[in-house]
């Protein structure tokens, strides 16, 4: 569904209900009534009353809609047609009788149609065009707004551009509210330009009368042109390194592709030589494992060798990986010996490469390395591990958590870096280097990856 469950439960409850769709100008009121609509309307029985554009641009801007609005439902009520009309009724009728005559009517013709639904766009601009013929009736037309659509069972449908709470929050059975907001790095490393900072979507649930909202809020996009929500990212029970993975093909003959295709496109692939840093935010968890997931097993049906040094917390075992010989999984314990550990790691290095014939990729927890050898000793050991990835054309993605000391060395040496955190119960990424917008990570069926643009 392109709506959150609560909503269609909403108005499933039985017929007339009234939502009230509030948030500031652009943050996708209007594509998220019309999404209802689209949602849960059958064939042509959607009534939408248009006090902003007429009908000719609203098809241009949505051209899907009209399966379940079709044009003759489309009412002009933009501020000169709507006071020509008025004027008209009130010279048998008083100013507040001829606006509500002039509603009813839409309602009586709603009501031969087979369950329809009314959205009126923008309600904001009804009562300014209106403020002459209903004077300080607002309230008492709001009401009886209401009390059309339960009397005649007609669900109703109100877009807003005030985001406060007024009156009308408390007679509609059921408020939502659109909003945009920064989305900044939480890693202290940002900068007057905005390096970090990112803005996005969301849909707030802030009432729905006889639904239990089991989430408040829900990252939402307009991708497309179409309003979808997201829903929490759920944690995989495993980090297996397995075969049940499409392979994705290398971008080029210096290049290998991250397994997820999406990302490819946003980065061109990992090149040789290369030293691309995922920084992980705080309530992300253990969900990012489906990331290094998707790489360590595209390489190893890409013929590659693949080292790890899981970070902290990340479990991996042999019995997880479906080519054991073309993979390196080394840990080292605390206070171990730097220099006795270094040469070992590049014996291992160089036996992987021996074995496959081609680069290998690093996969780096730099927050264990931390942990094992301490900040100052990591800055060193780190220059030589670079210098030979150079050297060598490995690949390497370095995992670094907010808040490491780590994070402003790997900043300073990333080829690509790329930042996770938690929105809303989902996951959402996107690049510093290359600069990005933010993308929810969206995790389907057979392990499968995708990127969706919050716009």
């Amino acid at each position: 569904m392109h709506i959150p469950k609560e909503i269609k439960d909403f108005f499933g409850i039985a017929a007339g209900q009234t939502l009230l769709i509030k948030g500031l100008p652009g943050t996708g009121k209007t594509t998220l009534a019309l999404e209802i609509v689209n949602t849960l309307c059958e064939k042509m029985n959607g009534l939408y009353i248009s006090t902003r554009v007429d009908p000719q641009r609203l098809y241009a801007t949505n051209p899907w809609i009209s399966d379940v609005i079709p044009p003759k439902n489309v009412i002009n009520a933009t501020q000169n047609k709507l006071l020509k009309s008025l004027k008209r009724a009130s010279r048998e009728l008083s100013g507040y009788e001829a606006v509500l005559d002039f509603f009813r009517v839409f309602f009586d013709e709603a009501e031969e149609m087979n369950d329809p639904m009314v959205v009126v766009d923008s309600w904001d601009a009804v009562l300014n065009y209106t403020t002459n013929f209903i004077g300080d009736d607002q309230h008492s037309f709001e009401q009886n707004m209401c009390e059309f659509a339960r009397e005649t069972g007609i669900h109703l449908i109100l877009v807003s551009e005030f985001a406060d709470v007024m009156p009308l929050d408390y007679i509609a059975d059921g408020v939502v509210t659109m909003e945009q907001f920064k989305l900044a790095g939480s890693s202290g490393t940002d900068n007057p330009s905005g390096m970090r900072t990112r803005h996005a979507r969301q849909i707030r649930l802030d009432k729905l009368r006889g639904i239990e909202i089991k989430q408040k809020t829900y990252t939402a996009t307009l991708h497309g042109g179409r309003f979808s929500y997201f829903e929490p990212y759920r944690e995989h029970q495993d980090a297996r390194i397995g075969t049940d993975v499409i392979r994705v093909p290398d971008p080029g003959d210096t290049r290998i592709s991250t397994g997820i295709p999406d990302l490819d496109i946003l980065t061109g692939g990992l090149k040789y030589g290369s030293c691309n840093v995922i920084e992980i935010d705080h309530g992300v968890g253990k969900r990012y494992y489906q990331i290094l997931t998707a790489l360590a097993s595209n390489a190893l049906k890409n013929g590659r060798g693949v080292f790890i040094l899981p970070s902290i917390g990340y479990q991996l075992s042999y019995r997880d990986i479906f080519v054991p010989t073309n993979v390196v999984i080394s840990q080292p314990e605390e206070d171990e010996d730097l220099e006795m550990w270094g040469k070992e790691l590049l014996e291992k290095w160089d036996g992987l490469r021996e074995r496959t014939g081609r680069p290998i990729l690093n996969i780096v927890g730099m927050d264990a390395m931390e942990f094992a050898f301490g900040y100052k000793k990591l800055l060193n050991m780190a220059n030589r591990m670079i210098r030979k990835w150079k050297e060598t054309d490995d690949i390497t993605v370095l995992i670094v958590k907010t808040g490491q000391e780590s994070i402003n060395m790997a900043i300073h040496t990333a080829d690509i870096y790329f930042l996770v955190n938690e929105l809303n119960g989902g996951l959402c990424i996107y690049g510093v280097i290359p600069r990005t917008e933010p993308y929810n990570l969206l995790l389907e069926d057979e392990n499968k990856i995708s990127l969706i643009p919050i716009v």
